[in-house]
């Protein structure tokens, strides 16, 4: 299972459909010691003191000469390759919260009490002085071009300034309730990222939002955090966002839908700061602030959220970090009154590098050579209009994958989609682009896929081909994963099983939040016999399905996951803010509920206690049971419990037609079944 990452409120299992991107990855395992003993060695290259207060903020510069370092009314700049002071800036108000490079590195940006301040980096010389935010700059970005500059503060507004027009005032984004922490420029410039939040007031979510620059309007809303958000930081591609918080998490989002696809909770402390590695798939955060816990580093998978490092090098809170351009070193700024610089180059080798900066498809890009060995097994991927395939195929192809995921290995893929879904249509050329860059054959046919592979995982993101689509793999005898949904009906999902059946193959379906570590140890008895339970996911729709099949299946999924079988009836309503609810009635009287909203979350409460429950946990635990379930052949979800999550949701649109009467799933179950029979005397 993975370590030290879980995933939250929503970010679509499905999704990071890819996330991956990616809830409870966080507990330290009883084997930390030999992981630790096999992470890539990190040797601290300095230890700058001389600080008569804490360090607050430290950048690089662009061309890796210089890292600047802010304190209480100074900001040092050193040579960043013998760590010898250069040159002290002063002038500054307060503490200097955040340090900015431009571009070009001829200007530094220093945010402190109430004002920006900028230097010509050549002359050391004060270029211009920011003025209008009431309260201290929290934070400062420069656009990729170098023409503006945003900053955040404690007045609860984002501020943007002409830098080419020698930092005239532009827009002023204003919509946060709390002090707004931190502020970020999506790489292609578009795009400006925020987090707030009151860190005094440990009862307040932490908002995360999206703002177009050009009408300084809010573009959405990302799930929030429990508590403050204190940072934010953009994937160097510009599809993901992380941010990080006063709750210990760092939180991974989906630029393009606005879903949680995951956090990180592998921070024992509040997390403060946030970056990604040259390589694009390297996140790197930074905690402290409390009395229990430690002052740490962390660098993590953003797609599995795998711990790759750990650095402890601090005896205070470490409030800022900042990576040189070729990553090969780490500076940490504390309020132990040090910055330390750390080697981390053992983490980013010059090809992860390279291709990171060059993640447009359309360019030529090395392709991976994939080489099978004895005993590998070779998996097909039907469909690539879901992030899904981009995660499994990641995973699967490492060349040092984990003994639970090796010697399974994508080796074609069918690319079909569907024309009528704008989001299939949209993803399959890029994602066809991204297998074959990891050495997937793509093939024109389900009939030459099939000649190449041992095992199938149907992806096609729309269920309701994956019965024809199915057939075929069936008819060869090659075992098949169902991505969600397993389709586009009950009638056709019961018609899979029947035709499985026929052809004596094993198949199951799932989605990845049944393997959440919560869930999973309540079904395994943690707390008892459960009596009753609620789960919340997000429930987006889309026309072509019933409304629970497209997104809701994630809760409904952990709803099952926990209650088991034996549901009898089911109603549909609505919650108090009008999203949909759906209660069933399980034997002996107990209840589950699945509830429509922004994150993965739950509550279930048995003869033994109460505990959480519905978590994301990623993508791996899931893929897991999917190499296991290809090698041996036995499913980990019974077909019996896969037909009642659907029959569960048809019932609940058949509630919904009905004004909310109950609806008895055997009623529903007995008319799918008719109706596959008929289907598939038809296919055949």
């Amino acid at each position: 299972m993975r370590r030290n990452r879980r995933i939250i409120d929503i970010i679509s299992a499905s999704a990071l459909a890819l996330l991956i991107l990616v809830s409870a990855l966080s507990a330290r395992s009883a084997d930390e010691s030999e992981t630790k003993e096999a992470q890539p060695s990190i040797k601290e290259l300095a230890r700058i003191r001389g600080f008569s207060e804490w360090t607050t903020s430290v950048a690089f510069s662009r061309d890796g000469k210089l890292l600047a370092v802010g304190s209480y009314e100074s900001v040092k700049v050193y040579d960043a390759k013998t760590f010898k002071q250069q040159t002290e800036l002063t002038g500054v108000s307060g503490f200097v919260r955040s340090l900015a490079f431009s571009p070009d590195d001829k200007l530094l940006a220093a945010s402190c009490y109430q004002s920006v301040l900028l230097w010509n980096t050549e002359t050391n010389k004060q270029a211009m002085e920011l003025k209008g935010h009431r309260g201290y700059v929290s934070g400062a970005s420069f656009s990729a071009d170098g023409k503006w500059l945003a900053t955040s503060s404690e007045d609860e507004t984002v501020r943007l300034w002409n830098i080419a027009k020698g930092g005239e005032q532009g827009p002023v984004i204003k919509g946060h309730t709390f002090p707004v922490m931190a502020v970020a420029f999506s790489p292609d410039g578009k795009f400006l990222a925020t987090a707030s939040g009151d860190e005094t007031r440990v009862t307040i979510p932490g908002e995360v939002r999206l703002w177009s620059v050009e009408t300084g309007t809010e573009v959405r809303s990302f799930p929030k955090h429990k508590k403050a958000a204190t940072g934010v930081a953009f994937s160097l591609d510009g599809k993901h966002l992380v941010s990080t918080s006063v709750d210990e998490t760092v939180n991974v989002y989906t630029v393009e839908t606005g879903e949680a696809v995951g956090f990180f909770g592998g921070h024992s402390r509040p997390t403060t700061s946030v970056l990604f590695g040259p390589d694009g798939k390297t996140v790197i955060s930074a905690s402290g602030g409390r009395a229990k816990g430690k002052n740490e580093v962390k660098l993590w998978d953003l797609l599995t959220g795998e711990e790759r490092a750990s650095i402890e090098g601090h005896k205070g809170k470490v409030t800022s970090i900042a990576l040189s351009s070729d990553g090969k070193k780490l500076a940490t700024a504390s309020y132990d009154q040090t910055v330390a610089v750390w080697n981390v180059s053992a983490l980013f080798s010059t090809a992860e590098t390279t291709v990171a900066a060059n993640d447009d498809t359309s360019k030529k890009t090395a392709v991976k050579k994939l080489i099978l060995k004895d005993g590998d097994l070779r998996a097909g991927i039907i469909g690539l209009d879901t992030s899904h395939v981009l995660h499994f195929t990641r995973m699967l192809n490492e060349d040092d994958a984990a003994a639970d995921l090796a010697h399974c290995r994508v080796v074609a893929a069918y690319p079909k989609g569907s024309p009528d879904i704008e989001t299939s249509v949209s993803r399959v050329p890029k994602y066809t682009a991204q297998v074959k860059e990891m050495g997937v054959e793509i093939v024109d046919s389900i009939d030459a896929l099939i000649e190449k592979v041992d095992v199938v995982l149907l992806e096609t993101n729309d269920g309701r081909p994956h019965l024809e689509q199915i057939i075929p793999v069936l008819k060869a005898g090659k075992p098949v994963f169902i991505d969600k949904p397993i389709a586009g009906s009950l009638t056709d999902a019961v018609a899979i099983f029947e035709m499985a059946k026929k052809h004596k193959v094993p198949v199951f379906s799932s989605s990845s939040l049944r393997f959440g570590k919560n869930s999973q140890s309540v079904r395994n008895g943690s707390i008892g016999k459960v009596t009753n339970c609620v789960t919340q996911s997000p429930a987006s729709l889309e026309k072509t399905h019933p409304d629970l099949f497209w997104y809701g299946i994630h809760g409904v999924e952990s709803l099952f996951t926990v209650m088991g079988t034996g549901c009898q009836t089911v109603k549909r309503g609505k919650t108090k803010d009008g999203k949909i609810e759906v209660v069933g009635t399980w034997k002996g009287g107990r209840t589950g509920t699945f509830r429509e909203g922004k994150g993965y979350s739950g509550t279930a409460k048995g003869e033994k206690g109460e505990t959480a429950v519905g978590s994301y946990d990623g993508y791996r635990p899931l893929l897991v049971e999917i190499v296991k379930f290809f090698r041996t052949g036995k499913v980990p979800v019974s077909e019996a419990e896969t037909l009642e999550i659907y029959a569960f949701m048809e019932a609940a649109d058949e509630s919904k037609r009905r004004n909310g009467e109950s609806v008895e799933l055997d009623a529903v179950m007995a008319k799918a079944r008719k109706e596959a029979a008929m289907r598939t005397e038809k296919l055949e």
